[in-house]
């Protein structure tokens, strides 16, 4: 039994290594099919009526950036590009029986002329002279062109850091129309099982399609849709912009003898200047489709810290001006309003005979008692009310615009 196992066996090896083909055989064969009829500029195609079929895939490597101020998109990845050209095609048992495949230099080979149409510096053929692609005995090459891919992509930034971004690149075949070169999808979305996460985008859908231009010209397009991770903008930007906003409110309640309210208030304002200009450094200039709805939200912020340096300086005024000069009426009414219509908290020492024949407080008694200082203290009070309120709706206002979007 072991030696007929041992027999079979060395039969089968013998087989298998009368099969193998070699190098001679591949030698053999470069040389029949790149012979001097075969021209690597002339298209496949032993029916000319027919279109050659380009099947195109592509594997999605990793995002390399998304730059919103100049409109640069760039990822790697490797395209991969699989056609028919029977003029390479042979019968393996010609050459040594399994010689199924063979590799050979791009250069040797008709290729599709891919050019990015949205290429962000200038327009360029896709591959390298020194790359090698792979023939098959039927006649099918397979050409995989690993690269970077770089396109101009124009993005929304309305909603920015909680925006969603779709940038796509764009490859033609120049000089062949329609009827001459055919895309065909076999996979309509990436591959991704090779995809490093990006820290900044997540890739929520990935399209392969293709689409006729007004020029009647075949486009292969590729969509990547994204979604910003907007954790590190909400913890470096939005809520230390919302802390320093609300803390420009505290000046309302420092001392006003400290001397520290001007450059308090002042000191916060250009914190927040400095946050305006950061976020837009990082915006494009350009006014379309939409700025961001941040940059509203910034400069609101500013224009309310604007009128609040505007308010405490009124009010110090009030506060330092001399008791002698006469209270207007109108700021009588104010001082009254802000204090909910109450009459003023300043001790005032009355005798009982005073007491005791005044049954009512007429408005000029209370005019008497009233100081400037009462009046900074009502400046103070309406202040930190009305800013406190208008610090809330434009924060409040600018999330729900995002809940809405989200």
């Amino acid at each position: 039994m072991a030696g007929l196992f041992f027999a079979v066996s060395s039969l089968t090896c013998l087989f298998m290594f009368s099969e193998a083909y070699t190098i001679n055989d591949e030698l053999s064969l470069h040389a029949a099919i790149f012979n001097s009829t075969y021209d690597r500029d002339v298209r496949p195609g032993a029916t000319r009526s027919t279109p050659l079929q380009i099947n195109v895939t592509f594997t999605f490597k990793s995002i390399k950036e998304l730059d919103e101020s100049v409109g640069k998109f760039s990822i790697t990845g490797a395209l991969g590009v699989f056609w028919v050209d029977h003029r390479l095609s042979w019968n393996p048992a010609d050459y040594g029986g399994d010689l199924n495949t063979t590799v050979v230099p791009q250069k040797k080979v008709w290729i599709p002329f891919l050019v990015n149409m949205m290429d962000f510096d200038t327009l360029k053929e896709i591959g390298h002279n020194e790359l090698h692609l792979r023939v098959g005995s039927d006649g099918i090459v397979t050409w995989v062109t690993p690269n970077m891919f770089e396109s101009t992509c124009d993005a929304d930034m309305s909603y920015y850091p909680f925006d969603s971004q779709t940038c796509i690149l764009k490859f033609y075949i120049p000089g062949f129309t329609f009827s001459e070169i055919e895309f065909t999808i076999p996979r309509t979305s990436m591959d991704m099982n090779e995809y490093s996460k990006n820290g900044l985008w997540e890739v929520k859908e990935t399209r392969i399609y293709t689409a006729t231009n007004s020029q009647q010209i075949q486009e292969l397009r590729m969509a990547i849709s994204m979604k910003r991770r907007p954790v590190y903008y909400i913890s470096s930007l939005i809520l230390p912009v919302a802390f320093l906003s609300f803390l420009q409110l505290i000046v309302f309640l420092m001392p006003p003898d400290c001397g520290e309210r001007v450059g308090f208030v002042t000191t916060v304002l250009l914190a927040i200047a400095v946050y305006l200009t950061l976020v837009q450094d990082k915006l494009p200039e350009g006014s379309e489709p939409s700025v961001s709805y941040l940059s509203y939200k910034l400069l609101g912020d500013f224009m309310i810290g604007v009128f609040m340096t505007i308010s405490v300086i009124v009010g110090l005024r009030f506060y330092h001006r001399e008791d002698e000069k006469i209270i207007p009426s109108y700021l009588e009414t104010f001082h009254r309003i802000s204090f909910g219509c109450c009459r003023c908290r300043r001790k005032h020492k009355v005798n009982l005979e005073e007491k005791e024949s005044t049954k009512e407080v007429t408005i000029d008694s209370v005019s008497k008692i009233l100081t400037w200082r009462d009046i900074g203290m009502a400046t103070d009070r309406f202040s930190l009310i009305f800013f406190g309120m208008m610090l809330f709706n434009c924060n409040f206002v600018y999330l729900v615009v995002m809940a809405a979007f989200a």
